[in-house]
């Protein structure tokens, strides 16, 4: 590993969620409705949105989980075995910095992190889910309860080094609106938005444009991060695939169709295409985990369409920009470590990659550090920028 002389920030790190991390703010009448690990004895917890099995985790999202790093080798190709996140599992919960603030910091400290953008495991696999109308009513009171103890247990941010990112969603525009300003309020640079339509509309429709509103106004930056979106449900049923495949767990088809780079895909055209970055063209889109094999090949898509249907094809106003240039402008974008990061550099510009570890999860890096290694022969000020500064631009 390349050393460096100045501490990184990290733009993809994570938690692992106690068990009552959706109900230990919640009220008692909505515990039962809302997300929540039975641990009966004779086995691992089973995870639950109301009394439905949870589809993206079946089962506490941090039991029998792989170390941190676990999978590096397998994922360059340096070996065929490693492939499975449960290899090797340990206790997610029982490790202290994964799961305690202070013990997090000293491993930072240890690791040359001096911040990061710090996101959940659990928390990314069930809002979807709330949606459904049996499920609904608890919506959005588990939403600001996982971020209340978002916040009495990690922080949002002030202590310049952890910034935990708040959970939203856009299921009820006032409802959504309403957590948006609370969590701005405690001072929140970072929230997370499942990719994908809300409700039968894009994200890009101007029905929405009240929420983006704010968030360009804020600085916020709204963060798609790898999960649960409603892809699955939309996309699966008609070629004969499952509604609801759990994570780490989809078939062949499966991924191709509705998960990996797909969702953030559809939702970052939907921005370009209904003009969004148009009306607002401060607003900071960061996509974190989705990989980044699909950022050059979406340009050339979108420059070539805009290019040939110019006159017919904008349905709310024409953007001042073409796709691949307001990409450049809006988008951030977290690599995996294993993709061509110069070749990402190259295409989306050194200012809007941000370095990503992924740590503590298996397919992630034990050292964040270490992903100073996947830019060879790139300028120093270059590396510095992905390291450190272009996520420290966006804390502001």
């Amino acid at each position: 590993m390349r050393t460096l002389d100045y501490r990184i920030y990290d733009a993809d790190e994570h938690y692992y969620e106690p068990d009552d991390c959706f109900t230990r703010h919640l009220e008692s009448r909505l515990r039962p409705r809302s997300v929540r690990v039975d641990r009966s004895p004779g086995g691992n917890g089973r995870m639950y949105v109301g009394d439905e099995r949870c589809h993206f985790f079946s089962v506490g999202a941090a039991d029998s989980i792989g170390g941190p790093g676990l999978m590096k080798d397998f994922l360059r190709g340096a070996t065929e075995d490693g492939g499975s996140p449960s290899l090797n599992p340990i206790d997610g919960l029982a490790v202290p910095e994964f799961t305690d603030r202070k013990a997090r910091l000293a491993k930072m400290d240890e690791q040359g992190v001096e911040a990061c953008l710090l996101l959940p495991t659990a928390g990314v696999g069930v809002e979807p889910q709330l949606r459904k109308p049996e499920h609904r009513e608890a919506l959005y009171p588990s939403l600001r309860a996982f971020n209340r103890w978002l916040e009495e247990d990690w922080g949002l941010g002030a202590d310049g080094r952890l910034f935990g990112a708040p959970l939203l969603s856009l299921v009820d525009l006032d409802e959504g609106i309403a957590e948006l300003e609370r969590v701005l309020a405690l001072g929140a640079r970072f929230a997370i938005l499942t990719a994908g339509p809300f409700e039968g509309r894009s994200p890009g429709d101007p029905f929405f444009d009240p929420f983006w509103a704010r968030c360009e106004e804020a600085q916020l930056n709204v963060v798609y991060h790898i999960g649960r979106t409603p892809l699955p449900e939309l996309y699966n049923p008609g070629w004969g695939l499952r509604p609801h495949p759990p994570s780490h767990r989809h078939s062949l088809m499966e991924y191709a169709l509705s998960f990996t780079e797909r969702p953030v895909v559809d939702s970052v055209t939907a921005l370009v295409a209904d003009n969004v970055f148009g009306r607002f063209p401060e607003l900071r889109i960061l996509s974190v985990e989705y990989g980044s094999s699909w950022v050059a090949p979406l340009m050339r898509k979108l420059d070539q369409l805009s290019r040939l249907y110019s006159k017919d094809m904008w349905r709310f106003g024409t953007p001042p920009l073409k796709p691949s240039d307001t990409m450049r402008r809006n988008l951030w974008v977290s690599p995996f470590y294993e993709d061509d990061v110069v070749r990402l550099v190259e295409d989306l510009g050194a200012g809007h990659v941000l370095n990503g570890s992924d740590y503590p999860h298996p397919e992630g890096l034990l050292w964040p550090a270490e992903f100073v290694d996947e830019l060879p022969g790139v300028d120093a000020d270059v590396v510095r920028r992905v390291m450190r500064e272009n996520l420290v631009g966006l804390i502001g």
